[in-house]
């Protein structure tokens, strides 16, 4: 009897890592197949159709450049996400007019292309917000200082694959710069099955300063009330953050925070420090992608219903909005997700966060 019961937990063990094993395989080769989507060159004239760039006027022909303007950019390669798109940044002291795009493959030029005047063009760094400037958890941060942004969006027929564009800047005496090439990669959603799963956030670390969940984050500063120096301590805490990532490349999360923060109006009247203290919370539904070159996770929101001290607002974005880019790393049952900032003079912000698979 005891060799009997010996050989069927034998039989059962092998049969568990057996299927164990295959599963893993199996999430494995579905993750090479959305990840080897990306690698499809896309037909130019199609995704040029379905590019959405507001305020821009399309034209017939080509683009012929006869140099005099001068402008950078620090990349020759970009994702970009379905609906969402992407953003052409470069910086530029001429005087320029607006700038042409046209798509292009190594069989030549797209049938058109685009003008955007400098009107329809934001330049950062004066505390506008675009898609890639807010912080996952600490609000807003500005954009290179000077950089200019161009907001393209894709129609839904655009699907994951590879384009390449060409960029010119002109003015008006009819200076067109010399080209800069740039190919874009729209990434698949989903892609990286050891994500797939809930996350219980746990911990913020900034700064090499460690913020715990349910943990007051405070800054300190002095301020003159009624000609005296008084102490403010502003604070903001994470009361939870989940986070479910689906095997089909889409995502929710719902978050609560509090925070506490000066009434400038009623202290300068009471002369005495007066806090406002208010409770939000949010329930976000999206699309995540994960880029196996850069080891980058990108979430995508859709859609968002927002409570504000007991009021609720809700939100569709029609192109969707981007709420987090950062590189991962997964060790066990921790996700860390690591977001960066850079700041143009000054260290980069890189703030990391810390989740718990349930």
């Amino acid at each position: 009897m005891k060799k009997v019961n010996l050989l069927l937990v034998c039989f059962l063990a092998v049969n568990f890592f057996s299927c164990s094993s295959d599963d893993d395989s199996s999430a494995k080769n579905n993750d090479a197949e959305i990840n080897a989507q990306e690698n499809e060159p896309l037909e130019i004239n199609n995704v040029s159709s379905a590019l959405i760039i507001e305020g821009a006027t399309k034209k017939t022909g080509s683009i012929t450049p006869t140099g005099g303007l001068e402008f950078t950019m620090d990349y020759s390669k970009q994702s970009a996400f379905q609906k969402n798109g992407f953003e052409i940044e470069f910086n530029s002291a001429s005087d320029y007019t607006g700038a042409y795009i046209q798509l292009k493959d190594e069989n030549g030029m797209a049938d058109s292309y685009f003008d955007i005047p400098r009107s329809e063009i934001s330049i950062s760094g004066k505390g506008e917000q675009t898609k890639k400037n807010r912080s996952f958890l600490k609000g807003k941060s500005a954009g290179k200082e000077n950089d200019a942004t161009i907001e393209v969006n894709l129609e839904e027929s655009v699907t994951a694959g590879t384009f390449c564009y060409l960029i010119c800047l002109y003015d008006g005496e009819g200076n067109i710069s010399e080209p800069t090439e740039v190919c874009v990669t729209v990434e698949a959603w989903g892609g990286k099955s050891d994500l797939v799963g809930s996350w219980k956030f746990t911990k913020e670390i900034a700064d090499n300063e460690e913020i715990k969940v349910n943990e007051e984050d405070c800054s300190t500063f002095d301020y003159t009330l009624c000609n005296e120096e008084v102490i403010v301590d502003e604070c903001s805490t994470v009361n939870f953050l989940n986070l479910k990532f689906n095997s089909d490349g889409t995502f929710n999360y719902q978050n609560s925070f509090s925070e506490k923060n000066i009434n400038w109006n009623n202290s300068d009247e009471a002369c005495d420090v007066i806090y406002d203290e208010e409770d939000t919370s949010a329930d976000k539904s999206g699309k995540w992608a994960y880029n196996e070159e850069d080891n980058k996770l990108t979430l995508v929101v859709f859609s968002e219903t927002e409570t504000y001290d007991g009021e609720e607002e809700s939100y569709v974005f029609e192109n969707g909005a981007l709420d987090l880019e950062g590189t991962i790393t997964i060790s066990g049952s921790t996700l860390i997700i690591k977001e960066l900032f850079e700041n143009v003079g000054l260290e980069d912000d890189i703030y990391e966060y810390y989740f718990e698979k349930e």
